[in-house]
Parts: C-alpha cells; structure tokens; sequence
C-alpha cells in the first residue's frame, strides 16, 4: 500500500491514508508529504475522491463503511496495482509463497543497471531503491500475492512463480486450489518462468515454460557452486552455456534460486549478461531479510521475515553457515490460522532448533482461534527455552545468556520486529 501511495504522489495525486499504528512506513510516507492518520474513522475519508483498501481490511471498517454508503469509487488494492500495471508497456509479476520480494529487488537492480525504463512495485524496503521505483514506463515489475487470490487481478507478460507450497490457507478450500490460482496466472503471460525444483510447478503442463533452478534440466542453473561463510558464489548457465560468474552479497542458498528466477526474467527481456552481473552486485539486501539490527550482550542480532515452515527452516540454516558461537532464535507467530493449519510443519521444524524462544502471536487481521497462539505451539515444543509476551523479559533472558560470538536470530513478519529494535535502542 506504501509503495502504491508513493507512486500516486510521484505523478500528481493529492495522497492521504490511515493505518492502525505508526512505523517505519508511516514515517517515510509523511516525509514525502503524505498525510497519515494513525487508527481509523470516516472523517479521514471524507474529503476523498477515490479510497482504497487492502485485502486485511474487514468490511465493517468504519473508513470502509463510510466510502461505500456515500458513494465513494472504491477499489482494492489489487484493482489499484492491476489499474497501475496498465500504465506500462511490459509487465513482470513475480509470485510465490517465499522469495517473491527478494526476486524483485534483484530484477530491479537489474534493470536499473541496464538503464532500462522500468517502474517496480516492492513488498520490502530494498536497501537502496526503496519500495517503488519510477524510471520510465516501459517495464513494470511487481510481486504478486495469492492472499485472498489477489494474484488473478494481474495479467503479466513474463510470469514468474518460485514455488508453490501451502500458506495462506484461509482463503482457499485446499492445495489443490491454490495452485490452481498459480497456474491461471501463468496461463495469462506470454512467458512463463517456474522453478525446475518445486514438485507442484512441475505439474504445470505448458512445453514453452523456462525452468530454473538446481535440477540438471532447468534452462537456468547453477554450477561450481561456493560456500563463503553462508554467502554463494557460483557460475550462471543459460541452457548449457556459462554465461557469468558471481558472488551474491546476501545470505543463504536458497537465494540462489531467487537470483536464477531474476536472471531468468531478465534474460527473456533482452538483458545482456554484464548488465545482470552487475545488477546482482548492486543489491546487498532488504529491509528485515537478513538484517543486522544491533547487538545485545555482545551477540549479533540478526532479523529475518520468515512466517513459514519452509523460511524458517532456510533462514536457520543460512545463519549456522555464517556464525562461530551459539545460535539463538526467537520466533512470532503470525495469525493463528496459519499456526493450526501448519502446526505439525511448524513443530517439525522448530524443534530442531536449540536456543529457541517463543513470543506471543501477532494476530494481524484475525481474532484468537483455539489451538492457534504461540503459547499452544511452544507447549508441543520440549526444546523451548521459554514463551515470552513481554519484550523487556525476553531481551533480559537473552543477556543472561548470550556472548560474543553468538548470533540471536529474530525470525516473523509481525511485529516482532519493530519490538526488538527498540529494546535495543534503549540500550546504552
């Protein structure tokens, strides 16, 4: 939503809107001189032309309510993107349960590098080019999400998918439906790019797909491939050509899969191999991937956005690679849907971990669901250091226990985040 407010500022519009709390994109938006109301209520909306809402808004929102019984033009956020994508000549979308804004910062690089005339809509905050980029309106590259299927309001001309696994299962019946929903959006693009190494994208039968990944037989994969510390070097071949060498200045393999999507998307748009290079060189990361966000009781403290089984998983083998003394992980929960419906994957996965800490649920836009919170799941983990719904208790506990040399790892997509970061403030 941030993203699209700066675009609609950037070409002429008069820009206002509300979130439940201020942060770190409430601020950037007020700094360009977007108008923004903290909680909601209809007086913020009354002097507007067009409102806008994104999928998480529940239709009893008073902002909401007013608009639509006042006749208001209403749109979703997904109509909005879909209305913005049209501006442009060529459309990318990027999708996938994981890597998505990963893929995208490194596509935009790219096409920065090449001088291309592009516009690209972010779901982080890159660490240079921010969450939307206006350089022209010939390519338009954006990532897509399948919550609430808003991946059907995007027709893109070259469609990527990363993989396909189960999340966001409260909006779709079962597996089997959601990837339905992926396939349809490929079925739209002219080019279809997919991972070689996802079980379900493989299912997708279409002979003109272009395939990445580890396997043999993808059109783009990686070969001689160097552990640094966590961070990859490796050769890019491009169906059966080397065509570059390169290091990536971020953490872990499985961004090598994002980077062959990226490559694979730029080559199909016409990018010469030295310009990919040296966009892949330009990107050292985002906004909560990866993060280095301080340091406490002589311990790293490193913050990643995994929600997901399958991201945590990644996330915590990417940082064993790269740290010398102990490992410690703290992990929210996000929506107590996701926590029911993956509990089993979640348990399997967290339970391998040592040093590990619970804190409480952030619900976003659900209210409490039996057998969902973060105290139930940390009740099925024996491993588990401690649950904590207090910051300060939690960041105390760790003091107590970390040195230097040790890595804490701050893993979840609520607000986490934002909570660690101002413990460590405080800290003189």
């Amino acid at each position: 939503m941030s993203g699209l407010a700066r675009y609609l500022k950037n070409i002429g519009f008069s820009v206002s809107g509300s979130d439940i709390a201020s942060s770190y994109y409430t601020k950037i938006l007020e700094d360009e001189g977007i108008k923004v109301y903290i909680g909601h209520c209809e007086d913020n909306v009354c002097g507007a032309d067009v409102v806008v809402y994104s999928s998480a808004v529940k239709e009893d929102n008073p902002e909401l309510k007013y608009a639509v019984s006042n006749n208001k033009y209403v749109l979703k956020r997904s109509d909005l993107l879909r209305m913005v994508s049209e501006l442009y000549n060529e459309k990318i979308g990027v999708a996938g349960c994981h890597g998505k804004t990963t893929a995208t910062c490194m596509l935009a690089h790219i096409f920065d590098a090449a001088n291309m005339e592009f516009g690209a809509h972010i779901g982080g905050h890159d660490n240079t080019l921010g969450n939307f980029v206006a350089k022209g309106n010939k390519y338009f590259i954006s990532e897509i999400c399948e919550y609430k299927k808003n991946i059907s309001n995007f027709t893109p001309d070259i469609a990527v998918v990363l993989n396909i696994e189960a999340d966001h299962m409260d909006c779709y019946n079962d597996l089997d439906e959601l990837s339905s929903c992926y396939f349809e959006f490929l079925n739209k693009a002219k080019y279809k790019i997919v991972c070689a190494d996802d079980t379900i994208l493989m299912k997708y039968d279409n002979s003109d797909k272009i395939t990445f990944g580890f396997s043999d037989n993808a059109d783009y994969k990686a070969e001689s491939i160097v552990n640094n510390d966590g961070y990859y070097s490796f050769e890019v071949v491009e169906k059966s050509k080397r065509i570059f060498k390169i290091k990536l200045n971020i953490l872990g393999k499985h961004n090598i899969l994002n980077a062959l999507a990226a490559i694979a998307a730029a080559r199909t748009a016409g990018i010469k191999p030295k310009d990919i290079k040296r966009g892949l060189k330009n990107f050292t990361g985002i906004r909560r991937r990866f993060e280095k966000i301080g340091i406490l009781g002589g311990a790293q403290v490193i913050a990643d956005y995994a929600h997901h089984p399958k991201q945590i998983s990644l996330s915590v083998a990417s940082v064993r690679q790269a740290v010398t003394g102990k490992l410690f992980a703290v992990f929210q929960p996000h929506t107590y849907s996701r926590t029911i419906y993956l509990k089993d994957e979640f348990v399997k996965v967290l339970k391998n971990i040592d040093n590990l800490f619970i804190y409480k649920t952030y619900p976003a836009r659900e209210e409490y669901m039996e057998g969902g919170s973060a105290k139930e799941l940390y009740d099925m983990l024996p491993n588990a250091s401690g649950y904590y719904e207090n910051m300060k208790d939690l960041k105390d506990r760790l003091i107590s226990e970390v040195g230097k040399g040790d890595v804490i790892l701050v893993l979840g997509a609520g607000d986490i985040y934002d909570l660690f970061s101002d413990e460590l403030k405080q800290i003189k």
